[in-house]
């Protein structure tokens, strides 16, 4: 099969720029810590930066959102007429992420082909969304970018290769390949390194053969998923299509995107479930699972479910409830879908007033108690079964997993060139 990737022309930042700022965390992370993005301010100043050429999450559907958006693209125009970045033609870019727990996440750099890849479910795409696509999220994110002559990713994209052929190539090849950076990420986010792959090299040759070989086209019938980034991938489509339909040329910039490509096993790569927070009738919420998921319900004193979620992980068919007065675990039938999908089903039924995504076990637990809210508490999402999963079923729901903590998250470094100045 012809893999759907460009080689394309990365934008790296010149020689003279200070490298420990250039690179910022992901536009959808913190996005209810404003004292984090005043920080990545702070650190930034007056210094070329990826923060100002993207648009943080907190600052939508703010007063200013708009300047924002501005300013955004007249800093595009500008790093690119100010000589900030030089020019790596026609590379890919393996990616070596040390984490703060001293694992490290390792990746290439490439662009894929946005007529590969579609969000919509029922088609029957190689590169398919992993998690249902929220069309409201799609707006400002395409509205940026429509306009946009550069783009940064945040997005991970993920193929399944349980033996590690390509990751551990690249690693046996790297002595060979160009060190292109070398750098501390701010506040928390460990180091990263880039290594150059020209798309003439014998590296190239091996890394999109050993692509095209991996079984899951055959097993599946598609090739990549998304991991992080659904949204931004599912925007950068959405330009597209609307370019395409107005005569964009098949060779057009738009027509490709850049992202990381990620094995789903890789090391680095750790799965955590979103739990749910839902505010509303605790009894409602109660009752809705045990009516509408055939699940059996263990109950247990609060503080001692508490301890047993502290020691002991919920297994694939598990899911805790812990209220202001309810508490205990809910087995579902064997053969029951997904957890994250019976949770979001008896949520929806319960009719909650309001419904907010939490990481972590001890926030969720916290944030419940504080609010007089209950916690739905869900298992980790077995990666070896994603892609088996997406191709029976279309897509997960919406925050079915989380890739790594927040901090663990991609950094937007590499560009490439949208449109001219």
């Amino acid at each position: 099969m012809n893999v759907p990737i460009l080689f394309p022309d990365i934008l790296l930042p010149a020689d003279s720029v200070p490298m420990d700022t250039w690179p910022v965390i992901a536009c959808d992370q913190f996005t209810a810590d404003e004292t984090y993005w005043r920080q990545v301010e702070e650190l930034v100043g007056s210094r070329p930066s990826t923060l100002r050429l993207i648009l943080p999450e907190i600052y939508l559907e703010k007063p200013d959102q708009q300047r924002r958006e501005t300013a955004v693209r007249t800093e595009m125009r500008r790093y690119l007429d100010d000589g900030i970045f030089r020019v790596e033609p026609k590379t890919a870019v393996f990616v070596r992420r040390h984490l703060q727990d001293g694992t490290v996440r390792r990746g290439v750099v490439v662009a894929v082909d946005l007529e590969a890849y579609d969000f919509d479910p029922t088609q029957q795409s190689v590169i398919r969304a992993s998690e249902e696509t929220i069309p409201e999220r799609l707006p400002p994110r395409a509205a940026i970018r429509e306009s946009a002559p550069i783009e940064s990713p945040h997005v991970l994209v993920l193929y399944d290769d349980r033996d590690d052929t390509i990751s551990a190539r690249l690693e046996a090849e790297r002595s060979s390949l160009r060190r292109l950076y070398d750098t501390p990420l701010m506040l928390g986010g460990g180091s990263v390194e880039g290594y150059a792959i020209p798309e003439d090299s014998p590296v190239a040759d091996d890394l999109t053969a050993r692509l095209a070989a991996l079984p899951t086209y055959a097993d599946y019938g598609y090739l990549l998923a998304t991991g992080d980034g659904n949204h931004s991938l599912a925007a950068a489509k959405t330009v597209w299509t609307k370019k395409k339909a107005v005569g964009a040329a098949p060779d057009d910039p738009f027509r490709y995107c850049l992202v990381e490509l990620v094995n789903v096993y890789d090391e680095g790569l750790p799965f955590h479930p979103i739990h749910r927070l839902v505010e509303g009738d605790e009894t409602a919420v109660l009752d809705s699972f045990l009516h509408n998921s055939d699940a059996r319900f263990h109950g247990f004193r609060r503080s001692d479910l508490i301890d047993h979620l502290n020691r002991e992980t919920l297994s694939a068919n598990e899911i805790a409830l812990i209220g202001p007065v309810q508490a205990g675990i809910f087995s579902l039938p064997g053969d029951a879908t997904l957890a994250v999908a019976v949770a979001d089903d008896a949520i929806t039924q319960a009719r909650p007033d309001h419904v907010d995504y939490v990481h972590g076990l001890t926030e969720v637990i916290s944030v419940a108690e504080g609010r007089g809210a209950v916690a739905v508490i869900l298992p980790e999402l077995d990666r070896s079964s994603l892609f088996a999963t997406v191709a029976e079923k279309g897509t997960l729901p919406r925050k079915a997993f989380s890739l790594g903590e927040a901090r663990d998250k991609r950094y937007y470094l590499e560009c490439r060139q949208l449109a001219e100045r």
